[in-house]
């Protein structure tokens, strides 16, 4: 029986074009009134030139607004509302996005509650701030949110914690048609450092969208177009518990797989195959080869790379426990990256 939810998860495995989903949903329809939307701006400079490119014309359409995800709530969701919790117009200057409120200021207190000694918003309590909003007006937030798009997508939803996740609810309860995207495996940023909703970080994200089954349909889309088996067999080896990845790739070149090489080969392999060099933090010793970390990678295609591993990840590498493997999400994304091979740069 067909689903009458207009809300829908895509839960998808890396490489497996679910950006460009996004990309091609909203550029099909000039008619629509379209918001996308997602957390960092290395993703949120992707996207803008993907529908342009997309579009044919080098610019995003007029009926699409790309926002970061903090801008949305700030400028849509806080600042036009600030009187009904703040008692007073115009007050919000900017976002406070280091500073941490004091935790003993009671909600009822709601301007040092939400705001700094300099009226900018900790980014703990944009989504909450949003939230108490919607909720004293009677929706009022949505409402006018539906009035202004039809669809909203949010790209790399893992990255959504705290209250995020409950004004995601008042989302989709609203006259929008809302499509999420993302990876829980890929939950290598996050919004912000509030400990409400921990539980469904990263993997239980999972959780949190089986709980919602009857406001929005779970796609999950376990094929990667980028990485061949055997790379996605070695990052599913991360999450067990995850459905198995299968490649859609056909390429062999000859160099295909997971690869280890010593530190005094690293030039000879790196002037033979010229892999992409990443790495965990500008800490760690690349013996002079330029590299970007595994964070920024994410969202990037490359034929090879080579990794410079954590301890952690370098005894994951003999033992195969993901107990053992540190950050897995940081690793998972980083052997994602790759199309053909991966090399991890051992002692």
């Amino acid at each position: 029986m067909p689903s009458s939810n207009s809300n829908l998860a895509i839960i998808a495995a890396a490489g497996s074009r679910k950006t460009q989903y996004i990309v091609e949903q909203a550029v099909g329809d000039p008619t629509r009134r379209v918001l996308v939307t997602t957390y960092t701006n290395e993703n949120l400079g992707q996207i803008r030139r993907r529908i342009a490119a997309a579009a044919g014309t080098g610019l995003v359409p007029g009926n699409i607004t790309v926002m970061g995800w903090f801008s949305f709530l700030m400028n849509q969701c806080a600042r036009p509302y600030q009187r009904t919790l703040l008692d007073q117009p115009n007050l919000i200057r900017s976002l406070n996005f280091k500073g941490e409120r004091n935790k003993f200021i009671p909600r009822t207190k709601a301007r040092q509650y939400f705001l700094d000694s300099e009226f900018n918003m900790y980014r703990d309590g944009v989504a909450h701030f949003a939230c108490e909003v919607e909720r004293l007006t009677g929706g009022l937030v949505t409402r006018r949110l539906g009035e202004m798009f039809e669809s909203v997508y949010i790209d790399e939803v893992q990255d959504l914690v705290g209250w995020d996740l409950n004004f995601l609810d008042h989302l989709f309860d609203a006259s929008l048609s809302v499509t999420i995207v993302g990876d829980p495996r890929q939950h290598t940023f996050s919004t912000n450092n509030s400990g409400k909703n921990k539980k469904y970080q990263g993997a239980g994200f999972l959780d949190w969208l089986t709980e919602r089954k009857s406001k929005c349909d779970l796609e999950p889309r376990n094929e990667s177009y980028r990485c061949n088996q055997a790379i996605c067999d070695f990052a599913d080896g991360l999450y067990p518990d995850l459905p198995a990845t299968t490649s859609c790739s056909l390429d062999v070149t000859g160099h295909d797989g997971i690869f280890e090489v010593r530190r005094g080969d690293v030039q000879e392999y790196v002037e033979r195959y010229k892999p992409m060099v990443l790495r965990n933090n500008k800490a760690v010793d690349t013996l002079g080869l330029a590299a970007i970390n595994f964070g920024a990678a994410k969202g990037s295609t490359y034929d090879r790379v080579l990794i410079f591993p954590t301890k952690p990840m370098l005894k994951y590498l003999k033992t195969r426990n993901p107990v053992d493997a540190g950050s897995k999400d940081r690793l998972y994304v980083a052997l994602t990256r790759a199309r053909f091979s991966v090399a991890f740069v051992v002692p």
